[in-house]
């Protein structure tokens, strides 16, 4: 891949993307990642400042320390559910990141691995959740809005770092497939969008 490519697919027959394997391609916008990748390696895209669109394959179980860092154009992610965990840094500095969906396979977000995303608004957590690492959303200032996919019993289980006040003085949302009886703060999926119960 050269520095002036903008796309690119990772071909089938890649299992693992290397540590640093796309590291300051300054020029790359787009990267699809097949399902027959499995791993992502640590700093792998980190410092594409011009990557806008990344597409996850759902092979991919791990997601390694500093990924995608300063990928200052990237704007929204979708974690898939294969996914089991998110490295350290993973997305640290992606300053125009404003929305995130993790994946139901998701146990543990690491140190700092959202910090000094300020755009981000929005975050889907799902109740496979069980650590959120100290910093994991450090300096978050926009993130008001948390849909979680378990109930508010699930999400006091969850271990919550320090200094991720940012995630925890976001409203949380509490998913429910139907519209409760009781008043509270509930969403539910329209059209694979996250609406929240008026």
């Amino acid at each position: 891949l050269g520095k002036t490519d903008t796309s690119f697919t990772v071909p089938d027959s890649v299992t693992s993307i290397g540590d640093q394997a796309f590291y300051c391609c300054f020029s790359l916008t787009s990267v699809t990642i097949p399902n027959s990748v499995t791993s992502i390696g640590d700093s792998a895209f980190s410092g594409c400042f011009s990557l806008t669109s990344v597409t996850i394959g759902n092979g991919v179980t791990s997601i390694g320390d500093s990924a995608f860092s300063s990928c200052f154009s990237l704007t929204s992610v979708t974690i898939p559910n294969s996914v089991t965990s998110i490295g350290r840094y993973a997305f640290e500095s992606c300053t125009s990141l404003t929305s995130v969906t993790v994946g139901n396979g998701v146990k543990s977000i690491g140190v700092y691995a959202f910090s000094y995303c300020k755009s981000l608004t929005s975050v889907t957590i799902p109740n496979s959740v069980t650590i959120i690492e100290k910093y994991a959303f450090y300096c978050c200032y926009n993130l008001s809005t948390v849909y979680y996919t378990g109930t508010a019993k699930d999400w006091n289980y969850i271990t919550i770092g320090s200094n991720n006040s940012e995630l925890t003085y976001a409203t949380i949302y509490y998913y429910s497939e139907v519209k409760p009886m009781e008043s509270g703060n509930y969403w539910h999926y329209v059209d694979g969008k996250a609406v929240v119960w008026e």
